[in-house]
């Protein structure tokens, strides 16, 4: 009996004899060496040159399809940033319009690029020691302390007076930062505190207020507040003689216009009115003489029309009636001084922006006062006022002014004062500044008083330390000359430190 063999799962198999073998063997080689059928060796050469043909870029063509599937999954994904983008943006203009608290975050703030210390362009600061201010709001507060040690002569008719004394000043700016409109608020005060020597103290206080509204593009109002406290100098025109202290001065104001422009037309009208206290002045014997009869009200009406011609010229022509009104009907002469006045004037203004712009005016003004016994106060007036820059960090003010005052002696009805000044001041350096101011004056009297020439000179710098602190120093020269009379002198000098913020 033939042997039994076993395949792997022990299924009894009977033994193939060995010539069957050989005969399956041969037809099996035979079999391969059979030819194929033309497509399937198409097939085959097809699949072969996919797998390995080179295009002329050095890529097969399995690489290449690589390659474009990968650039579409990069495309795809920058399509998807772009409708996020889009959407985040739709988002955001959707909160701006309902007014929703926008997001912190969003895909362009997670990582922001940061910029380097060295891409950063640095520019210099072109007012370096300009102050810049306390901000409180929609405000800026711009506030400053100057303490001085200063030192003053005197020759008042035939007296000598000298002394040292400590002066302290104080001023402060308020201004708004608005897009529109703009309130403006000025203080300051001065105390003046003898030291050393004899003479009178002159403390002062100042405050001013402007509002400007911008109430079209061709129509702006105008109002404004003040307040101001002084003494009475020496050589004014109604200062007491044999006097150790002049009368205190109060003076409160308020104004309110409205300008338009009308095509090449611009009008403006203006009403102000204001009041005037006067305090009692002291006397060499130790009394007091009341001022309480110079005490008045006082207001006026302007009216303003000029057109432009181009060129930055503005010719104008302005009217304006005034009256004044005394507390008491009748002063202690038996004068009654209440008055009214009227002007005319006509002028040019012209603005070539920040290198000149001003106006000058000639015209004639005249008071009548209400006692016939005193004469018309009359004068053409000359008034002007302009301001200079010739260049960057040099600024020059100019002006001329004609005013009339009444008098307080019996049969006199007042004066007329004309006044030419000017003040420069300019930047030495970044850090210095320095600053000189001139005056002359004619006052005309109307009657028998001898009419006066006033001189006056001054300069002054500051040295800024810091755009915080600075030295300060100024020197001022004052001369009245009297016809027929004496000749006033005041002499003053000061130095110390100045604060700013």
């Amino acid at each position: 009996m033939a042997p039994i063999r076993r395949n792997h799962i022990d299924t009894p198999l009977p033994a193939a004899p060995v010539r069957a073998g050989m005969v399956f063997g041969a037809l099996a080689l035979a079999l391969c060496h059979i030819p194929q059928p033309a497509s399937a060796q198409s097939t085959a050469n097809e699949n072969t040159a996919l797998r390995g043909t080179v295009e002329d870029d050095g890529r097969t063509l399995s690489e290449r399809r690589r390659f474009l599937r990968a650039a579409e999954r990069v495309n795809e994904e920058v399509a998807d940033e772009e409708t996020e983008t889009v959407a985040e943006e739709a988002e955001i203009e959707t909160e701006v319009l309902t007014g929703a608290v926008p997001r912190v975050q969003t895909s362009q703030t997670v990582n922001p690029r940061r910029t380097t210390v060295d891409s950063i362009n640095r520019q210099d600061d072109p007012d370096p020691f300009d102050p810049v201010g306390i901000r409180v709001g929609t405000f800026v507060l711009r506030p400053s302390i100057t303490q001085q040690i200063a030192h003053e002569n005197q020759h008042i008719g035939g007296a000598k007076l000298s002394r040292t004394f400590s002066r302290s000043q104080f001023n402060g700016e308020l201004e708004s930062d608005w897009s529109r409109h703009q309130l403006t608020i000025n203080g300051e005060h001065v105390l003046d505190n003898t030291l050393r020597g004899t003479g009178a103290e002159n403390p002062s206080t100042r405050v001013n207020g402007a509002l400007r509204l911008d109430l079209s593009s061709v129509t702006t109002a105008n109002f404004a507040l003040g307040y101001q406290y002084g003494q009475e100098n020496q050589t004014d025109a109604n200062a007491v003689d044999n006097a150790v202290a002049q009368s205190e001065l109060h003076l409160y104001n308020a104004s309110a216009s409205v300008s338009r422009i009308f095509g090449s037309w611009r009008g403006t009208a203006g009403i102000s009115g204001g009041r005037s206290t006067y305090g009692p002045v002291e006397l060499t014997n130790g009394t007091e003489l009341s001022q309480a009869e110079r005490d008045a009200n006082n207001y006026t009406v302007t009216l303003r029309a000029g057109v432009d011609i181009g060129a930055a010229y503005l010719p104008f022509v302005e009217a304006e009636f005034g009256q004044i009104l005394y507390d008491e009907p009748v002063d202690a002469s038996g004068f009654a001084r209440s008055s009214q006045t009227y002007g005319l004037r006509t002028g040019i203004a012209a603005d070539f922006g920040e290198k000149y712009k001003g106006e000058i005016s000639a015209g004639y003004v005249q008071r009548n006062i209400d006692d016939t016994r005193l004469a018309a106060i009359q004068a053409f007036t000359l008034d002007s006022a302009a301001t200079w820059s010739p260049r960057r960090g040099t600024d020059v003010v100019m002006g001329l002014s004609t005013s009339l005052s009444d008098s307080t002696t019996a049969n006199e009805p007042g004066s007329v004062y004309y006044a030419a000044t000017a003040e420069i001041s300019h930047e030495l350096s970044a850090n210095l500044v320095a600053n000189a101011s001139g005056v002359v004056g004619w006052r005309d009297y109307v009657g028998t008083t001898p009419n006066q020439i006033v001189y006056g000179a001054g300069a002054g710098f500051t040295w800024w330390l810091s755009r915080y602190f600075g030295i300060d120093g100024d020197v001022s020269f004052d001369r009245t000359v009297t016809d027929g009379g004496d000749t006033d002198d005041e002499l003053s000098i000061g130095i110390g430190i100045k604060i700013q913020r």
